[in-house]
């Protein structure tokens, strides 16, 4: 029986269970009670999940695509600010875990050592972030390799259609769009969904065809009509069935590159 990975969303939960019982086996080590141990882990862990998960989606959505030196001074500004923001919360969180079971409500800053290890940590976890999201993404491109055991490119392949298989010819597909851990194929007859992330398709097919015009779209260079600038060095690539997609600043300078 075929059993489906785990989701990057249970991944990302389960990552964060972990790491509160982490927490709270550090503070009950120090001789915090059990219940105010398990109560300061969570002030700690849920804001950091939540400003994980947004600083993630941050750097997919604008800062991976950049060229090397804006990605660098990017991280250089996110990373203090990851930190002091995450302590920030942390310290209103434990005045308000304090109110609960007090009635006062009193935000207490860090002092001294105590600071300096919580933004320090701040620093480390935003570093865990980024390169999580380099290690799933991709953040660059690496320098051109030869692979001298690459598998020949795909021609054709099978769908399932019902109970039946039917075969699908790389020639008739127009772009490919990321769907988390799917593929979503679009050709001239339809489309499908291929249980491959956008990435493991990208390299089975013939890089001379398809191209990686955005982070999340592959096009069939034979299947575009024309392309358009659409403002800040991005453009929009007009495909045969005359669906547009979007075409990022790198893709954009992919596409000039065959210009003759």
């Amino acid at each position: 029986m075929q059993v489906d990975p785990p989701s990057s969303r249970a991944l990302w939960l389960g990552g964060a269970v972990l790491l509160w019982l982490c927490y709270v086996l550090v503070f009950a080590a120090t001789g915090v009670a059990l219940m105010e141990a398990a109560r300061a882990a969570l002030c700690n862990v849920l804001p950091l999940a939540l400003l994980a998960a947004a600083t993630h989606a941050l750097l997919r959505a604008h800062i991976l695509e950049r060229p090397i030196v804006v990605q660098t001074l990017s991280h250089a500004g996110l990373a203090p600010a990851f930190a002091l923001t995450w302590y920030s919360l942390v310290i209103v969180l434990l005045g308000f875990s304090r109110g609960v079971t007090t009635g006062i409500f009193d935000v207490e800053n860090f002092s001294g050592p105590a600071f300096t290890w919580q933004v320090f940590q701040g620093l480390i976890l935003y570093a865990l972030v980024a390169a999580v999201c380099y290690a799933i993404r991709g953040g660059r491109r690496a320098a051109a390799v030869t692979i001298v055991d690459r598998q020949p490119p795909l021609d054709r392949y099978l769908i399932k259609d019902g109970d039946e298989m039917r075969p699908i010819s790389t020639a008739e597909i127009v772009f490919i769009g990321g769907a988390q851990d799917y593929a979503e194929v679009r050709t001239l007859a339809g489309k499908h969904l291929v249980r491959m992330s956008l990435g493991e398709l990208e390299a089975r097919l013939d890089p001379k065809r398809f191209i990686r015009v955005h982070r999340s779209t592959i096009i069939n260079f034979d299947q575009l009509e024309r392309a358009e600038p659409a403002g800040g060095g991005r453009m929009l690539a007009w495909m045969a069935t005359g669906e547009s997609v979007a075409v990022s600043r790198t893709g954009a300078q992919l596409l000039r590159s065959f210009v003759v």
